[in-house]
């Protein structure tokens, strides 16, 4: 039986790592990441055993507020879903992926139906609902062991094959031998201290995977929520205003009552907007006064979610405009996947998040990473399971590579803040590479951060969520960008040969980051 299983949520919460046998989950996949896509994927084995890893990192922005049963098309067909996510897509979706997950849409709310989790719109309608539930439908599998909270550090490669992982659970390291490994650690987005994202959520599993040798794509593409409310900057504790509010009768302006220019459907444009207006030195409000007012009567589910939100912060956004500014909400890039999750490491697959599929191209439609999350979990589980088993490897013996666990993550939320945000230039691009690529080798969030700003040096043009002051327009022809770790380290030095190095005085050295 898993451990945990037969207690109560709360007793579950304890860590459930102690006394594990490595032995006893020999050559079972292992299903990294807690959130939907990871849960989603643990159910879809079945009664198949395997091992599912958490840091137990809860549920950001990605979790939706309310509207789950229509995100995942309780109103919607499969061919309306898949224009509207080609049209947001600005040319980088690729049409067969769009096609096969808005094709699975229609059998999406049944088949969490028979996981015993009704979805329907109106009470509990949330993201937040579906992961708790989600969680305990898995806590009931005997076939599914918990380790948490764990944290994947190596992915251990044979002969081109990943033949296990090691993991951390602060007190000692787990070698675990398995063919298959799916991530599901979800995105990047906690490397920005913008308050919406989980403290989690920082790509360290995406660097795990690139340091194995796997492609990561479009790492330049990032979705940012433009209503997040400034109430502070501690990372998963944000509130974002849906977006769906912002309506004709939705103001935009500053503190000197200055509106912002232009209304439009575009999360992206917004979010640029405000940015700009914010970075000139000026706070940027929200008023939905007269959303609220109409609204009230019309009891619109997704405002009463909202109002109830703000009202448990002593906010009311009836009598007040609302501080707003742009905030990371979802990666776009990540894992170079197939549609089944494959990448291109054998014996690594990635879902949710992680993983860049082709299905959102360069920007997301609303509903779409959760869609995305619940199908594609579903896709990787039947490819795992369908595989072709290699010879059992022990790794005993195998040791996790040096690598820092924190090290350098405010000097990388710096820089990134700086230089990924939804306005880019090369120079604070290339500012930020510098500052952070030296760290690379042994940092996992400075590795995950060169990838980033690489990518969006080398995409020299504005595309869906990607904007480049210095090339504001899309070019002719929409091109995926990719690197490998080795091709970064190379990409680095080719950019270190043509700008001078500046070295932060803010960053750390080499010996500091090792003896603190």
């Amino acid at each position: 039986m898993a451990p945990g299983a037969g207690a109560s949520p709360e007793e579950r919460e304890t860590p459930m790592t102690t006394g594990t046998d490595p032995h006893a989950l020999h050559e079972q996949p292992v299903i990294v990441g807690a959130g939907v896509a990871g849960l989603m994927t643990a159910l879809h084995f079945g009664n198949r055993p395997c091992v599912l890893v958490s840091c137990a990192e809860q549920p950001g922005i990605g979790a939706l507020r309310s509207g789950v049963a229509a995100a995942l098309g309780a109103d919607d067909t499969a061919s309306a879903r898949a224009g509207r996510t080609l049209e947001r897509a600005a040319g980088l979706a690729c049409l067969e992926t769009v096609q096969c997950i808005t094709a699975a849409m229609g059998n999406v709310i049944d088949t969490l139906g028979r996981f015993g989790i009704p979805v329907a719109a109106g009470a509990r309608d949330s993201g937040y609902a579906l992961h708790a539930a989600l969680l305990a439908a898995v806590h009931v599998r005997p076939n599914v062991t918990i380790l948490a909270p764990a944290a994947l550090r190596r992915l251990v490669v044979v002969d081109g094959h990943v033949r296990g992982v090691i993991l951390d659970t602060g007190s000692r390291m787990i070698p675990l031998d398995t063919d298959a490994v799916i991530l599901a650690s979800g995105g990047t987005c906690g490397l920005y201290d913008d308050g919406l994202s989980p403290v989690t959520a920082i790509g360290r599993s995406l660097a795990v995977a690139a340091r194995a040798g796997a492609a990561l794509s479009d790492l330049e593409l990032v979705h940012f929520h433009p209503f997040a409310l400034s109430l502070g900057n501690t990372p998963g504790s944000g509130v974002a205003i849906p977006f769906e509010l912002y309506g004709p009768d939705a103001i935009l302006h500053d503190e000197q009552g200055q509106k912002l220019e232009g209304h439009t459907n575009d999360p992206a444009y917004v979010a640029r907007a405000i940015y700009e207006r914010r970075a000139g030195g000026h706070a940027v409000f929200l008023d939905l006064r007269k959303i609220v007012a109409a609204g009230t009567q019309n009891a619109d589910p997704t405002l009463k979610s909202f109002l109830a939100l703000c009202h448990a912060r002593g906010i009311d956004p009836a009598t007040q405009s609302l501080p707003v500014r742009p905030a990371a909400a979802f990666h776009i890039g990540g894992l170079k996947t197939e549609i089944s999750g494959r990448t291109s490491l054998p014996g690594l697959w990635a879902c949710g998040e992680a993983a860049c599929n082709g299905f959102h191209g360069a920007s997301v439609l609303h509903g779409n990473p959760l869609l995305e999350a619940v199908v594609c979990s579903r896709f990787a589980a039947e490819d795992v399971t369908g595989r072709m088993p290699v010879p059992f490897r022990d790794i005993s013996g195998i040791h996790p590579d040096q690598s820092l666990t924190k090290g350098l993550l405010p000097v990388v939320r710096k820089s990134m803040a700086a230089a990924m945000a939804p306005t880019r230039t090369e120079e604070t691009l290339v500012s930020a590479l510098m500052h952070v690529s030296r760290f690379a080798e042994y940092d996992d969030v400075a590795l995950v951060a060169e990838l980033m700003f690489l990518s969006a040096l080398k995409r020299n043009e504005s595309r869906g969520a990607h904007f480049r002051a210095d090339f504001p327009k899309p070019d002719a022809i929409a091109r995926h960008t990719s690197f490998t770790a080795t091709e970064a380290h190379t990409a680095v030095r080719l950019v270190g040969r043509d700008h001078p190095i500046t070295w932060s005085p803010d960053a750390p050295t080499k010996t500091e980051l090792f003896t603190t």
